[in-house]
């Protein structure tokens, strides 16, 4: 989902120059601005994805997509909130996996805290901020966003508890696919597939760990991926959105300007 949302090209930046009001400066300056998210027209930077009218596509469809999988996690949250037990799912991938103290699986929950989240957050932002400014804004806040809104939120919310603990969503699993998420948008186009096997992999393991090591009910982990890659997707949708409504005002009141001078 994310690799369909994420490649694509559009209208260039020199049609939003062409659309500035004559001799504005600032208002092919921001129109450029809006086009790239940051590098300037013709810069070898710049990628088909960044073009506004893909791109706008690309927000619509990330906020659709990133909206229908956080209901769908507050829908099934408000299921287990009324009947938190274990459902027929969660017994049948209890019996495959089973208790472990495997090392490998073990080794992964280190990668579970906040911190890890955070600095994996500043990478992806970093990877992104060349080719576009919106999306790097959203991977700096998009991971964090929803691993905070998942252990101050949700979880206080649906009240499901395993092994005296607020099990559901797993923060593990969100901070884990949020961080995908937000990784397989920072990247170029072309490597955007292999960021999607390597991150599928490190979030099955994770999700594989805790329902091993019996922190979550294999409900909680299903639950944590779609919502880390739901709350990514729609911050990167709003931030676009954002984004261009500002330039956008800024474009204007610079013709405005210019005309009445």
């Amino acid at each position: 989902m994310v690799n369909e949302i994420g490649a694509g090209c559009g209208q260039g930046p020199d049609a939003a120059a062409e659309a500035a009001p004559a001799g504005s400066l600032q208002g092919v300056t921001s129109m450029d601005a809006v086009a790239s998210g940051h590098a300037t027209a013709g810069s070898d930077r710049a990628e088909p994805s960044d073009r506004p009218g893909r791109r706008e596509h690309e927000a619509r469809m990330e906020i659709r997509a990133g909206g229908v999988l956080v209901l769908l996690v507050a829908a099934a949250g408000a299921f287990f909130a009324a009947r938190p037990s274990a459902i027929f799912l969660d017994r049948w991938i209890l019996d495959v996996v089973g208790p472990t103290g495997n090392a490998a699986l073990t080794g992964v929950t280190a990668l579970r805290y906040p911190v890890v989240v955070v600095v994996g957050a500043c990478i992806a932002a970093a990877v992104a901020f060349p080719r576009d400014r919106f999306r790097s804004l959203a991977c700096l806040i998009g991971p964090p966003l929803a691993l905070a809104t998942c252990e101050l939120v949700a979880k206080p919310l649906v009240g499901r508890h395993l092994g005296g603990g607020l099990s559901y969503p797993s923060g593990s699993t969100v901070g884990a696919a949020a961080l995908v998420a937000a990784a397989t948008l920072a990247v170029p186009p072309r490597w955007r597939r292999a960021t999607i096997v390597v991150g599928a992999a490190y979030v099955l393991w994770m999700g594989v760990a805790v329902v091993a090591r019996q922190w979550h009910y294999p409900t909680d982990a299903l639950a944590g991926m779609a919502y880390g890659v739901g709350v990514v997707l729609v911050a990167d949708g709003l931030a676009w959105r954002a984004g261009t409504a500002l330039a956008g005002r800024v474009s204007r009141r610079g013709g405005a300007r210019s005309g009445g001078g």
